[in-house]
């Protein structure tokens, strides 16, 4: 959405008032428009576009009620939102005011909320919005009213007369609003239609439906709303109104929309290394128990291979830390990369890493981390050659263990590559042989 710069006219006695409320409208990045008097003000608008207009009830010449009733017997001023401001009370007044054409009524006080809700008034009218609107009618003569309407509003529209032809085309990732008459052409209705996508899409934020209907029926209305349209229109249209309806039900979409979105970057960004693009301790945390309880349960393969860059002490040294983030980028892509769908990468610390292998065996996983010690053996980040050393361990067929033991295990390998001379592959059997069944592989 894109909101313009509106002109927002100020028809008020008091000098004070006015030069506050000047200052606002500029801060705000609005074009402000001072009238001392009624006709000042009606002066303005007929030789100015205005967008909005603050007017107070009590004026040197004519009251703030009069001036708005001579307002909107101007053309291009129907629409106009206006707010009257007055510490008034009774309701006589204010039945005036709005028989008079008023939009809201405000006390002077509080001038920061005043400026607030009549700004929040007259740029919702100013909203540019972009989006893309499926649209049911076999009116030629309505179709035109509304998709004229539509795209005047910034929207795209996928018309259709046939409300199955509309459902068949329907997608919730490119269309942000369904408009439908009720009565189409075809064996669908417009209200089966309502029933069938509420059916396979229940949210009635993610997915807003707006009815038609020339027929004012209000238990129609009642049966429409329990199918879970989220809003209605008569026909004939009003531009108006049916501007407004459009306008809410997409905005709202939309900003839920981007909540979701916000919601998941800042899941992603709590469980993901930013550095390296692998999951962090965090995520291990949350994922290790269901891992292991899956694989025990079924009695299904896992295995684990610690990876442990070698002297990376003496990278961050001789060529600074921002090599050394390069080093770990580089690696943490080709883990990535080396990765099915249900493996999990992990960064565990500092430059050492972890793979967890849903259904792999203990020989295919030792295959796999000799494949990945190739690997980044011919990475040589920022011109740097490089070597890892690896250590594996899996669940022993027909045993229960946790992932944290397996992954202490395959650790514990780690260090026995360290020791004998690193750049190589250790791998621990943790099965009825495992305080002598251990296998290495290293670089020729």
């Amino acid at each position: 959405m894109r909101i313009a710069n509106l002109r927002v006219l100020f028809v008020d006695h008091s000098k004070v008032f006015r030069s506050v409320w000047e200052r606002m409208v500029l801060h705000a990045g609005h074009e402000p428009l001072i009238a001392t008097d009624g006709l000042s003000g009606l002066e303005i608008l007929q030789n100015q576009a205005i967008d909005f207009i603050c007017v107070s009830l009590s004026l040197p010449d004519i009251d703030g009620i009069r001036f708005t009733r001579q307002v909107r017997t101007l053309p291009r001023s129907r629409e106009i939102p206006i707010v009257l401001l007055t510490s008034a009370q009774d309701n006589a007044t204010r039945k005036r005011a709005f028989e008079a054409g008023v939009t809201d009524i405000c006390p002077k006080t509080g001038i920061e909320d005043l400026f607030y809700r009549a700004s929040r008034m007259a740029v919702h009218d100013n909203q540019v919005l972009s989006g893309r609107v499926l649209y049911v009618e076999d009116s030629k003569t309505v179709t035109k009213v509304m998709t004229r309407l539509l795209e005047g509003m910034g929207l795209e529209v996928d018309h259709y007369v046939s409300a199955a032809e509309a459902f068949n085309h329907f997608d919730v990732q490119r269309h942000d609003l369904v408009i439908s008459d009720i009565l189409v052409e075809g064996d669908m209705s417009g209200i089966a239609l309502v029933g069938e996508l509420r059916k396979q899409h229940p949210d009635k934020i993610r997915t807003p439906i707006l009815a038609m209907s020339g027929m004012d029926d209000a238990i129609r209305r009642v049966e429409l709303f329990r199918l879970g349209i989220n809003d209605f229109i008569t026909k004939p249209v009003i531009f108006e109104e049916a501007a407004s309806r459009i306008r809410n039900l997409i905005v709202q979409k939309q900003l839920f929309d981007q909540v979701q979105q916000q919601r998941i970057q800042l899941y992603e960004m709590a469980m993901t290394d930013p550095l390296t693009g692998l999951y962090n301790r965090n995520s291990l945390a949350e994922f290790a128990s269901k891992i292991s309880s899956a694989a025990n349960r079924h009695d299904m393969d896992l295995s684990v291979i610690v990876i442990d860059l070698d002297h990376f002490k003496e990278v961050n040294d001789s060529h600074g830390h921002l090599v050394g983030d390069q080093v770990l980028a580089s690696v943490g892509a080709s883990l990535l990369s080396a990765c099915r769908q249900e493996d999990f990468a992990v960064r565990f610390g500092g430059e050492e890493m972890l793979l967890i292998l849903p259904h792999c065996s203990l020989n295919d996983a030792a295959d796999r981390a000799e494949q990945l010690r190739e690997r980044i053996a011919r990475l040589k980040p920022a011109g740097i050659p490089i070597s890892a050393s690896l250590g594996v361990a899996a669940k022993p067929p027909g045993r229960a263990i946790e992932l944290q033991q397996l992954i202490r295990i395959a650790d514990q390998a780690v260090y026995e590559a360290k020791a004998s001379g690193r750049n190589q592959v250790v791998v621990h059997d943790t099965g009825p042989k495992a305080d002598t069944d251990k296998r290495c592989s290293s670089a020729a």
